[in-house]
């Protein structure tokens, strides 16, 4: 299940990726759109990227980290596209800040966790 996911997520991130470029050129080019979709890039190669080193977690454990992981990456993408390109004060929050601000929250939150459950399988005795 680990690998297939692990693929899955790859293979979708390219595609996102080339759909993408494809997008910025076509006519009907909207940029709200364009942003959901570097968004949601972002997300999905966030998720692969931690998913490579969540195979240290049993299956259960990666079923709930990759739930979780859905979970948020699906709020921050709508929270992010319904702040849009913020409302130009001083300290500007706009979509591409809360994206980096949720994904750095998440990937720090599972660093930590996949630490933690590393010692934890390695001082269980066989």
């Amino acid at each position: 299940m680990k690998k297939k996911t692990s693929i899955s997520l790859l293979v979708l991130s390219i595609l996102i990726f080339l759909g993408l470029n494809n997008y910025s050129d076509s006519i009907n080019y909207n940029y709200h759109i364009d942003a959901l979709i570097g968004y949601l890039f972002f997300w999905i190669f966030v998720l692969f990227i931690f998913s490579l080193f969540a195979f240290i977690l049993n299956d259960k454990k990666y079923k709930i980290w990759l739930i979780i992981g859905i979970i948020i990456s699906i709020l921050s993408i709508l929270i992010a596209y319904g702040v849009g390109d913020g409302n130009g004060a001083i300290v500007d929050i706009d979509g591409e800040l809360i994206t980096w601000f949720f994904a750095g929250l998440y990937s720090f939150i599972s660093i930590i966790y996949f630490i933690v459950q590393f010692f934890k399988n390695r001082n269980k005795p066989l």
